[in-house]
């Protein structure tokens, strides 16, 4: 009985361990989405959309969200539209992104790192799928 409880302790811990922390100081800077999973299992795939979302932080608990359009020479255009957003982390230790506007939306951080990022919309139940912006060479 103490050796089955020793190995529950260990498993807890290594599982624990594995438990990875997520470096949100991978948000910042330019995204382009490239796939939308839908909750029935369908998706749309994104080949090249002009359209980047740039993420600043201003600390660890907010940042602003801005809509660029790519040009052809490497250079944004950008109105003067941005977004506040808050980063919290729920019960489960997930994190929330909440973007306030006309109405509040939350996406729930799925998968950060230097290339991609997931982000989850609670609202309509979809994966929104971004890699990190590369510009067009011509």
């Amino acid at each position: 009985m103490q050796a089955f409880r020793n190995l529950c302790i260990c498993l807890l811990l290594i599982l624990s361990a594995c438990k990875s922390q997520v470096d949100l100081n991978q948000l910042g800077g330019y995204w382009q989405i490239q796939e939308v999973r839908f909750k029935n299992g369908s998706s749309k795939a994104f080949a090249y959309s002009s359209t980047v979302d740039f993420f600043q932080l201003i600390d660890e608990n907010q940042g602003v969200l801005k809509k660029l359009d790519a040009r052809v020479d490497g250079k944004f255009f950008a109105n003067e539209a941005e977004q506040r957003f808050t980063l919290q982390k729920d019960s489960n230790e997930a994190v929330l992104i909440q973007i306030e506007g006309q109405e509040l939306i939350s996406y729930e951080l799925k998968k950060l790192t230097t290339e991609e990022l997931h982000l989850y919309d609670q609202n309509l139940s979809r994966l929104l799928v971004y890699r990190k912006f590369t510009p067009l060479n011509y």
